[in-house]
């Protein structure tokens, strides 16, 4: 009983600490402080912070996706949300569907998530780079890999203050 309460809570500060280490991802990605020694976040996370290029990959692309959708960080934190749903749905989330997309994904499995991506968006190929495709959708042999997509510049934004709530304690 003891141990399954500490376990339970070990996973949830475990849970707030990657929707920290998210949110200062996404704000050194967004000043570029990789730069000049390393030519991207990506590298600096492999490099510098010794993440292996999976867990790289996920927390960059996830940290972008949080400087676009702050709600993210704090869904990730408290657990609605995790780091492969948030990939899954990255490429798909805009201004108009992404509070709405990401409500609906919330407290899903993968496989949950590529369901509903299957059925909302039905040609849309695969739904993050280098990942095998949702059965019966594009290729993932035509799929970029992670560094391409993890090197690439991210848009311009304007600075943004504390990601989550989690920052102002």
């Amino acid at each position: 009983e003891q141990l399954t309460r500490d376990l339970e809570s070990v996973t949830s500060r475990s849970r707030a600490c990657d929707a920290q280490v998210l949110a200062h991802v996404a704000e050194f990605d967004r000043r570029r402080l990789f730069l000049p020694r390393y030519a991207s976040m990506f590298r600096y996370c492999v490099g510098r912070l010794r993440m292996s290029e999976d867990v790289a990959f996920k927390r960059v692309h996830a940290a972008r996706v949080a400087r676009r959708f702050p709600l993210v960080c704090d869904a990730i934190a408290d657990g609605r949300l995790n780091l492969g749903a948030v990939a899954l749905l990255a490429r798909h989330l805009t201004r108009a569907n992404g509070r709405e997309l990401l409500e609906a994904a919330m407290h899903r499995s993968r496989a949950e998530v590529q369901e509903l991506l299957a059925r909302r968006f039905p040609a849309s190929g695969p739904t993050v780079p280098g990942m095998a495709p949702v059965a019966g959708q594009g290729s993932a042999a035509t799929a970029s890999p992670p560094e391409v997509i993890a090197s690439a510049p991210s848009a311009p934004t304007a600075p943004i203050g504390p990601v989550s709530p989690i920052f102002e304690q």
